[in-house]
């Protein structure tokens, strides 16, 4: 049985992390990733002082156990930099299996429930910077989900206020056929909040994400009370008891978890059944600096789980792309991912070593 017998870590820019684990048998190797702005160096300390000398010798088949005891050894857990450690850990182990049964990970996890994955593409200018323009470019492209984020004020007067004219704009320019979405990032107190959902009820958004700050989580049992319009939540979680309440509630329609940031992989895995039957669905959360693998990764989750929604992603640096091959291909705005063993990407450790330098 092969075993971990090497875990290398590889610093990218400011904000990335690759992660490669050598195993017992010659030629079989995992690669996972995470990101975690400006704060990557914390997860090279957490994989290289603290996971590498608890996993070296564990059997690369034993994924849960190592998960769980991996998540338990710490005393303080579900930090975000451990998490995300852990993610990357999670994801090279998986990536193993597929190669090590030759198969890809979607098809160790029950199979494809669809095709293709619908890409959600973050869009940051507002109306006097291009926003209609910048839509229409990405529409052409056959992208038809968008989350406008555009620059605004945080003052609850003026924030409803340009919102309101932003999604007043964009039904006017494109009707009713493109789906757009909102961050709120939880700027406005809750009941500021709830007069602004109310005034956006009538353009019919998509979703409203984190329109609660995440020490007001359970406002949002209030807010179903109060809108139909769908609610999404869940980014800056990290820790299963922020998820576990609120799930059962059916306070909300979307889970936004970021796959790092809880854990990884397989963390997400139980999450999503956990929401489905009570028809909650997944929409993963992906900042601009998600890595390519844990990209790659958190599709292999959008294939497979029947109620997951689109998937936000971002086309990579020219230097990782080329260091990564394998990537989806982007087309008519949903993600196709090739169907070789474990994630099917092919990474370049000379290119890597290159740009960690």
């Amino acid at each position: 049985m092969a075993t971990i017998k090497k875990i290398s870590t590889y610093l990218l820019g400011q904000d990335q992390i690759f992660v490669k684990i050598d195993t017992s048998e010659p030629g079989l190797i995992g690669w996972g990733s995470a990101a975690f702005a400006g704060h990557h160096k914390l997860i090279a300390i957490s994989v290289d002082k603290y996971l590498t000398d608890f996993l070296v010798g564990k059997e690369v088949t034993e994924i849960e156990d190592i998960w769980q005891t991996s998540q338990v050894q710490s005393s303080w857990r579900n930090d975000p930099a451990l998490n995300c450690a852990l993610s990357a850990i999670d994801q090279a182990l998986w990536d193993i299996k597929g190669k090590e049964v030759g198969k890809s990970v979607v098809d160790l996890i029950g199979g494809r429930s669809r095709k293709a994955v619908p890409v959600l593409t973050k869009i940051e200018k507002n109306l006097k910077s291009g926003l209609v323009a910048e839509i229409t470019k990405f529409q052409k492209e056959g992208i038809q989900y968008f989350l406008i984020n555009p620059e605004m004020d945080s003052k609850a007067v003026t924030y409803g206020k340009q919102i309101v004219e932003v999604f007043s704009k964009l039904r006017s320019e494109f009707g009713e056929e493109v789906n757009f979405a909102h961050d709120f990032d939880g700027r406005l107190a809750p009941t500021e909040a709830v007069a602004v959902v109310k005034r956006l009820e009538k353009f019919h958004p998509f979703f409203l994400e984190d329109v609660f700050s995440p020490e007001h989580i359970d406002w949002h049992l209030a807010m179903r009370m109060q809108t139909k319009v769908p609610i999404a939540t869940g980014k800056r979680f990290v820790n299963p008891h922020e998820w576990l309440k609120i799930i059962p509630q059916m306070a909300i329609d979307i889970l936004r978890c970021n796959v790092g940031a809880i854990g990884g992989f397989s963390q997400a895995l139980k999450i999503g059944h956990y929401a489905a039957p009570i028809s909650i669905r997944t929409s993963w959360s992906a900042g601009q600096l998600q890595s390519p693998i844990e990209s790659v990764a958190t599709g292999h989750l959008s294939l497979n789980l029947l109620l997951s929604g689109p998937q936000e992603w971002h086309q990579p640096s020219s230097e990782i792309a080329d260091a990564v091959g394998g990537l989806p291909e982007l087309k008519n705005g949903y993600l196709y991912f090739n169907a070789k063993p474990g994630f099917g990407l092919e990474i370049s450790e000379q290119s890597l070593t290159l740009l960690s330098n």
